[in-house]
């Protein structure tokens, strides 16, 4: 790879994503992937991200583009397996959107894709491609990387790409192979100004059924369900977040999220909602209309679970309340660390008391509540893990994660665990590039550093927490009896000796 160019698209210039729909002179097919990567621990959810572009692509090409989504994760599928995708769908382009522990096997779907067919467009996106374009273009077969949100930048990209024209360097997040060999990207993401100008993710090509049969985000209630985003970014700064919409909060008008609960449940038969913003109870006003309305339309036939967690310590009486009365029955608080220190140091600065005092507020209400906890962060002490498990066994959490810290690249966290130990970090990347990060038995990064073997206390922790009969009970019967199946599973899993990561804050 040799020198880098970049194009400032500062906030005085608009980037120039062309015009609104384009007429190609032949039909293009897109293949669009999320990759599967052998875990210990194992979630699903519909590809939000993959679906979202889908319906970007529709209405950028309309009939002259065919889209594909397909998640090998669903159904198990190897990254040797992508030759049966490509023989079935002949695509000209194929997209992967992956998570830091996928990149082996985004990888290797990169290099047979290539072998299938020399001429086929690979691009790679998702949490795994923010602030890593060089270093990835310099060690796989993508053409192209999509840093960020790429709902504008990847359409406009493919139109100029279709019609034979210079990608040039104006777009957003996107980073590529020029003829000369050289790297060329933008040297920012985009970030939207409004959501509601975003079509609703392509829901018709999701087999809700398939995903109702295995482990989702958070225990089920309904018979179907789907996973929402009604706002992006958000203004916390925590150091370990992946940050890849921004730190500004922005949010979709409340019509636009009730027309595609709407969608969901008239169309598809959608009765569980699990919503994943980063912090959906930022703004109250909205919070609380968007649940009004969907009590007063479809009082009790609905229910709600917030997976991604909600900001503790600013979930107030009113606002339970509002939640409360629209079906939600699940929520999770991302505490993380109870230690001043670590709090300051993480930059979460997250108000304990104010976050006890809701976990007990919802608990009263029936909501069941579970809590994050990330242990492992440089220069923590043992000690000071052993405080956050005590806080959490002492709590009136249902459920709680225990998760080891595994710094991300382009994050704060990740500079101080290299200032801390870069020969650590520096194996920790080679075992994610060679596919045993994504094994909750593989070894963190903290004992690397410090020589203190985590996993044995994560295990310890977590039965401490569900072997409290109280808590026990409570969690029995709050629970669906497919939902207690389901995690029954999921504790022996996560039982196994080894780690469990958290991908984003």
């Amino acid at each position: 790879m040799s020198t880098q160019t970049t194009t400032p698209c500062g906030d005085g210039a608009a980037p120039y994503f062309g015009d609104a729909h384009v007429v190609l002179p032949e039909k293009k097919v897109v293949l669009l992937i999320k990759p599967y990567q052998e875990t210990d621990y194992m979630v699903h959810s519909p590809p939000l991200g993959l679906l979202y572009l889908a319906s970007g692509l529709r209405k950028k090409f309309g009939d002259k583009i065919e889209v594909h989504v397909v998640d090998m994760k669903l159904r198990l599928m190897a990254p040797q397996r992508v030759t049966e995708l490509l023989r079935r769908y002949q695509p000209h382009v194929v997209g992967l959107s992956a998570l830091n522990f996928e990149m082996a096997s985004s990888r290797i779907a990169a290099d047979i894709t290539k072998r299938f067919g020399p001429s086929i467009l690979t691009v790679l996106g998702g949490p795994l491609a923010l602030h890593r374009s060089e270093e990835l273009l310099g060690k796989t077969r993508f053409d192209w990387v999509l840093s960020g949100a790429a709902d504008r930048s990847f359409p406009e990209a493919l139109a100029r790409y279709f019609l034979g024209r210079d990608l040039g360097r104006d777009l957003p997040g996107l980073a590529y192979r020029a003829n000369d060999g050289s790297y060329v990207a933008s040297d920012r993401e985009d970030h939207l100004q409004d959501l509601n100008a975003i079509e609703m993710p392509a829901w018709d090509l999701v087999d809700f059924d398939a995903y109702a049969k295995v482990t989702a985000f958070a225990m089920l209630k309904g018979k179907r369900y789907a996973t929402l985003f009604t706002s992006r970014g958000c203004p916390y700064r925590c150091s370990y977040c992946h940050d890849i919409f921004g730190k500004r909060f922005l949010a979709r008008d409340v019509d636009s999220v009730i027309a595609e609960i709407e969608l969901l449940y008239e169309t598809h038969g959608v009765d569980d909602f699990q919503i994943v913003d980063d912090v959906f109870n930022l703004h109250k006003p909205r919070l609380k209309a968007i649940m009004a309305e969907v009590h007063r339309r479809w009082p009790g036939k609905l229910h709600f679970s917030f997976p991604n967690g909600l900001r503790g310590d600013i979930l107030d009486d009113g606002t339970l309340d509002a939640l409360r009365l629209a079906g939600t029955w699940l929520m999770s608080v991302a505490v993380e660390t109870v230690t001043p220190r670590l709090q300051e140091l993480i930059e979460k600065h997250l108000d304990l008391e104010k976050t006890s005092k809701a976990i007990n507020a919802a608990d009263d209400r029936g909501i069941v509540v579970g809590g994050f906890f990330m242990l492992g962060f440089p220069t923590e002490s043992v000690e000071e893990m052993k405080v956050t498990i005590d806080w959490a066994l002492r709590s009136k959490l249902s459920y709680a994660s225990f998760f080891t810290v595994t710094p991300q690249p382009g994050t704060p966290l990740y500079l101080l665990a290299e200032k801390e130990n870069a020969e650590a970090l520096h194996r920790l990347d080679e075992a994610e590039e060679q596919g045993a990060a994504g094994s909750y038995n593989a070894v963190s990064w903290y004992e690397r550093a410090y020589g203190y073997p985590l996993d044995r206390l994560r295990r310890s922790a977590t039965v401490r927490f569900y072997t409290n009969p109280v808590r026990a009970y409570k969690l029995i019967r709050a629970m669906p009896f497919r939902s207690f199946v389901i995690s029954l599973k999921r504790f022996l899993q996560v039982m196994t000796p080894g780690r469990r990561t958290e991908e984003d804050g």
